[in-house]
């Protein structure tokens, strides 16, 4: 393989990027203890630090410029595997690409989002509303943002997991076949999975999943790197 070194560097900077992300979505997303959901609005958002979610859009800001290296690698590396006898793996590589540019271009708005609504409920706490009305007012608001939240979530779950799953199945990536686990999509599985449980320091971990299925994906497409071959250089 052509430029392994740096296509290593690039896979480790998205990791990092990743990693990132996993900080700034727990910053985001961690409720604490003894937490009640109702609807959107979770309980402990009245009494959240306002400088935690200053802190997971400054990460954020900081994390996608890292996790494109990877994501970039990642789209080369798909389509120097697929073969062009084979439709579903040409295809795959299309859609594992708009699956990753969708990961590149909704970061930001997805942890803006998710930042907006503790933020906007912690305001209208300390004003003097009825309980039943702040509900309200954060229910309209994430109504209003939950069509384009929701669609960006899923095209850069699925449009880069299942390619990737094919991928691996198919034996186009030198990596185990076992190593199909390591994509978002799944890690979002169980995630919500483990939010049944009903522990605390769990649930808050959950909020990281996506992202860690990300990192661990480039963790699997690094192992098909150094699995590749050098260039014959004669």
């Amino acid at each position: 393989m052509k430029n392994k070194q740096r296509i290593l560097v690039g896979l480790m900077r998205g990791m990092l990027g990743c990693a990132l992300l996993m900080f700034s979505d727990w910053l985001m997303g961690a409720c604490g203890k003894d937490n009640v959901s109702n609807g959107v609005v979770q309980s402990n958002w009245a009494k959240a630090a306002g400088w935690r979610y200053e802190a997971a859009i400054l990460i954020c800001c900081v994390a996608v410029f890292f996790m494109f290296s990877g994501l970039k690698e990642m789209i080369r590396l798909m389509k120097l595997s697929r073969s062009k006898r084979d439709a579903w793996g040409v295809r795959g590589a299309k859609v594992f690409e708009l699956g990753c540019t969708a990961a590149m271009v909704s970061e930001l708005f997805l942890h803006m989002k998710g930042c907006i609504l503790p933020i906007l409920y912690g305001k209208l706490y300390a004003s003097s509303l009825m309980e039943a009305d702040m509900y309200s007012i954060v229910d309209t608001v994430n109504f209003h943002l939950a069509v384009p939240h929701y669609v960006l979530l899923i095209i850069m779950i699925v449009f880069t997991s299942v390619p990737f799953v094919y991928q691996v199945f198919q034996g186009r990536l030198r990596i185990p076949r076992w190593f199909m686990l390591l994509n978002p999509l799944v890690f979002w599985i169980v995630g919500w999975l483990l939010r049944l449980l009903k522990v605390y320091l769990i649930t808050d971990f959950t909020a990281c999943m996506v992202s860690f299925g990300f990192l661990m994906m480039m963790w699997a497409f690094m192992q098909h790197v150094q699995r590749s071959p050098e260039p014959n250089r004669e």
